[in-house]
């Protein structure tokens, strides 16, 4: 043999078993990292419905409060 095909072969060799899983690794970590993002943005977007929803109830319990008060000023009189 001569050195071509040792140098071939070796890079063959490292090729298959350091940079096939080096590039496979490496998708899987982007894949994560985007699946990561994205329950990040889910979670943020449930936050903001929460927040929005205790708003709501805040103006609901105002609503409440004046009806209540009305209905006093009409059974005071």
């Amino acid at each position: 043999m001569d050195l071509t095909g040792i140098i071939t072969g070796s890079v063959a060799v490292l090729s298959l078993f350091v940079g096939l899983p080096a590039l496979v690794l490496r998708f899987i970590y982007l894949s994560k990292k985007n699946k990561q993002t994205a329950e990040i943005e889910k979670l943020r977007y449930q936050k903001e419905l929460l927040e929005l929803e205790v708003e709501k109830e805040k103006v609901q319990l105002l609503r409440l409060e004046a009806e209540n008060k009305k209905y006093d000023a009409l059974i005071g009189e």
